[in-house]
């Protein structure tokens, strides 16, 4: 009986502590679930506050739930991760697992919530929320193949689910499977038609597929989801769709309509300026495709001195604008940069920046520079490649591109011949390619062959589809105006300029038929010293000036022309001038130009000229042309009260560009029965071009007989001479058709006249010519020679000037 108490002890000091823990967990369980209600009814941070303390004290598994869980719910993912640092992931269950996976996805922490998100499957393989959570991190990841197979076992257990589908879609989105986005989307919207999330995500999906109708359908039949923000950047996308579709297809009607709704977006008061800016990038592109380049780069300076450093696609636009714009040196700044960021554009076979760079280097004459290009390019393209399937070998469309540019490039710098030459390869290759006839034409215009020309452009505009043919049409007209056959021709120009769609082909017949109907005014000048073996007597200086009224639609044109001399002989001045207007028919293939007017001071009589011009091929040119009282009577025959009729016939012949010349008859008839007969003849050849350099060369000849006159001015019986000058140019670009021309020249010649021994000439000068294209061109220069008089050599200096200013 004394033993008894002590055998009980144990067993109420166990029932003590027993009843002791389950008050406690009782009381911690109440307080772990009022402070859930309390979330529940909005203290969402207060009820953390306490329950974070509650777990401090007691380390009770089910309030470590409850606090991940408001944690999570409060988007304070990294303290839901930090909450139980000793923790392993097998310590923890399986709604805390997923939301602790939640939170380090969210974290980005990718490979702990993989990890957690797998133990949820090795526990349960039919857990569908760790198979969704694995599909929607591998997505994160980048792991495309295992999102998708997470994906389907997650359908496989928990079927078509709305969440299934909006991985579904982030899947595709990521991958940039529009179409299984697309699909994604649209069940998603099936399921639930009021999801506004969804539907904007269709939306927007439907907008960057380029099915702007769609969109504007899922717009109108919602209306209540969109605001008229999201209505302004439809109407955004729609245009920039039309820009973009223009320009691929080469539709500039489309892209006009593009252009008219971004101004509509850009007139819309309150627009976001998010939208302003980037419907503005769009609009510089627009605009340079319609060829309206001084908008064009003036909105791309705007935007640049706003907003910084032009995007990319704006940058090319500018670039191709400024060439455009006939400013080609800030266009290879802009495109070098390009390159320079995106090495692979330059040879991108839809649309190389070498290309645009080749063209600026060549209207800079940067020749060197564009052959170097070419070089490098050819050698980085092979002759085939493979197509879009990646199993047929297909002709390469900038190997053929470089290939074409190098026959222009050599045109362009010096060497028609191997450009001709290299073409008429090829041509034989491909006999029916169109491309090679419209090169064939440009050359051959370029050399002066106007009808051979119209002929090629013609062969052309037969090989090319109905829609592709404006840029043969075009040339054909070029070539025409080039000859002189303006009648019809310039009808058609009219037309074609207005309604043609914007091309460089229809610039450059735009800019020819101004350029060459324009009104002119030009002059020479010319100043010597000495006795001279001409028939002026020298000592004198002769200006002209010539002032051509604007042709009319046949070409033909009106001119006033104001001759002036001066003249020393025995110390007396000698002075003559004459005033005369004409007109200028043009009768294609004939010119023929009517002139009347009337003298001054030592020659106050009448004068009239005719001549006729006929040019029945590219090549031959005959002149037959009367002078009465001629503006080139020797002053001292004037004095002397003699004037002069002139006769004159000439047949020329213009092989190409290089060589021309001509041979010609003359008779002079004066008044004191002298009658000066003459033949001459001369031949220009250019024995060498290339690039800035040229060496021309040229011979004349010439011989005279006089009648047994007794004359003050200078009339040997019979005369004749031989000479043959060289001359070296070498040209300075200073802007795009603009140059400063230096030219040395060095002659050499033989002069015999009848009761004198023959005796040599020679001239050394040099000029400046100053080609400021397409308004003003100006020369001067100075030239020293040796002539003969009489026998006696004599050596006179020569300073001659000129210029012609286009009223354009």
């Amino acid at each position: 009986m004394q033993n008894r108490p002590s055998s009980l002890l144990p067993i109420c000091l166990l029932a003590c502590l027993t009843t002791s823990a389950a008050h406690a967990q009782t009381t911690t369980d109440a307080q772990r679930e009022a402070l859930v209600i309390q979330a529940r009814q909005g203290a969402l941070e207060t009820s953390i506050d306490g329950l974070q303390s509650l777990y401090h004290q007691t380390r009770d598994v089910r309030v470590r739930a409850d606090l991940v869980a408001l944690l999570v719910r409060a988007a304070r993912h990294q303290e839901a991760l930090d909450v139980c640092p000793w923790c392993q992931t097998e310590n923890y269950s399986d709604s805390e697992l997923a939301n602790l996976a939640g939170a380090a996805r969210s974290a980005g922490e990718y490979d702990k919530a993989l990890d957690m998100f797998q133990t949820l499957t090795y526990r349960n393989p039919s857990n569908a929320q760790g198979w969704l959570g694995q599909a929607l991190v591998h997505t994160d990841m980048g792991n495309y193949t295992l999102a998708d197979i997470s994906l389907q076992q997650y359908n496989q257990v928990a079927g078509t689910t709305t969440a299934g589908l909006e991985a579904k879609g982030y899947l595709a989105a990521q991958t940039t499977n529009a179409m299984q986005e697309l699909d994604a989307r649209q069940a998603l919207v099936a399921q639930d038609p009021s999801n506004t999330g969804e539907l904007q995500a269709l939306y927007r999906l439907a907008v960057g597929l380029g099915a702007s109708s769609a969109a504007r359908r899922i717009m109108q039949s919602n209306p209540d989801v969109f605001s008229d923000s999201d209505r302004l950047w439809l109407t955004y996308y729609e245009g920039v769709t039309d820009i973009r579709l223009g320009i691929h297809t080469d539709q500039p009607t489309r892209t006009a309509g593009g252009l008219a709704q971004l101004n509509s977006v850009l007139n819309t008061p309150n627009a976001p300026q998010e939208l302003i800016t980037i419907a503005e990038y769009d609009k510089v592109v627009a605009l340079a495709e319609l060829r309206r380049f001084s908008e064009a780069e003036a909105l791309a300076m705007r935007l640049e001195n706003q907003h910084g450093q032009l995007p990319s696609y704006v940058a090319r636009a500018r670039a191709y604008a400024l060439h455009g714009m006939g400013r080609p040196d800030e266009a290879i700044d802009l495109y070098e940069n390009l390159i320079r960021q995106s090495p692979a554009q330059a040879t991108n076979p839809d649309d190389p920046l070498n290309e645009g760079l080749f063209y600026s280097y060549t209207d800079a004459q940067r020749f060197r520079d564009a052959d170097r290009l070419l070089a490098e390019w050819r050698a980085s393209e092979p002759e085939q490649r493979l197509d879009f399937t990646r199993t047929v070998r297909i002709e390469n469309p900038n190997y053929q591109k470089v290939l074409l540019l190098e026959v222009l490039l050599d045109a362009w710098r010096g060497r028609t011949d191997e450009a001709s030459e290299r073409l008429a390869e090829y041509q034989n290759q491909a006999p029916a390619d169109p491309y090679l006839w419209l090169i064939k034409g440009d050359i051959e215009r370029e050399r002066g062959w106007p009808r051979k020309s119209e002929a090629s452009y013609q062969q052309a505009e037969q090989l090319l589809p109905p829609d592709q043919q404006t840029v043969a049409q075009h040339g054909v007209l070029l070539a025409r105006l080039q000859r002189g056959q303006w009648q019809g021709t310039t009808d058609e120009i009219a037309r074609t300029t207005t309604e043609a769609r914007p091309s460089a082909s229809r610039d450059d017949l735009a800019r020819e038929w101004r350029e060459q109907r324009a009104p002119q005014l030009s002059s020479t000048f010319e100043r010597s010293k000495g006795q001279g073996s001409g028939t002026q007597a020298s000592r004198e200086w002769r200006y002209e000036v010539l002032l051509e009224g604007p042709r009319n639609s046949n070409g033909s044109r009106p001119f006033a022309q104001r001759i002036g001399q001066f003249g020393e002989f025995d110390d007396e001045d000698l002075y003559a001038s004459y005033n005369i207007a004409g007109y200028e028919w043009n009768l294609h293939p004939a010119t023929v130009t009517l002139a009347a007017g009337h003298g001054s001071q030592l020659n106050d009589d009448f004068l009239a000229l005719a001549e006729l011009q006929y040019a029945p091929t590219d090549h031959i040119t005959t002149r037959l042309g009367v002078e009465i009282n001629t503006t080139d009577t020797p002053l001292r025959a004037l004095k002397d009260g003699v004037n002069a009729d002139r006769y004159r016939a000439e047949l020329a012949y213009r092989h190409d560009e290089r060589g021309a010349g001509a041979i010609g008859i003359m008779a002079t008839d004066f008044d004191d029965s002298n009658l000066r007969q003459s033949i001459y003849g001369y031949w220009n050849q250019t024995l060498y071009h290339l690039d800035r350099w040229q060496v021309n060369g040229e011979v004349q000849v010439s011989a005279s007989r006089n009648d047994e006159v007794d004359a003050s001015y200078f009339n040997p019986r019979r005369d004749a001479s031989l000479a043959g000058v060289l001359t070296v140019n070498y040209e300075t670009p200073i802007d795009y058709r603009q140059s400063f021309i230096q030219s040395v020249s060095l002659g050499s010649g033989r002069y015999w006249q009848e009761d004198f021994d023959s005796e040599n000439t020679w001239s050394i000068g040099y000029q400046h010519r100053w080609e400021l294209t397409p308004t003003v061109n100006f020369e001067y220069g100075i030239t020293r020679e040796r002539a003969v008089y009489d026998g006696v050599p004599e050596y006179d200096n020569v300073i001659s000037a000129g210029f012609v200013w286009r009223f354009l």
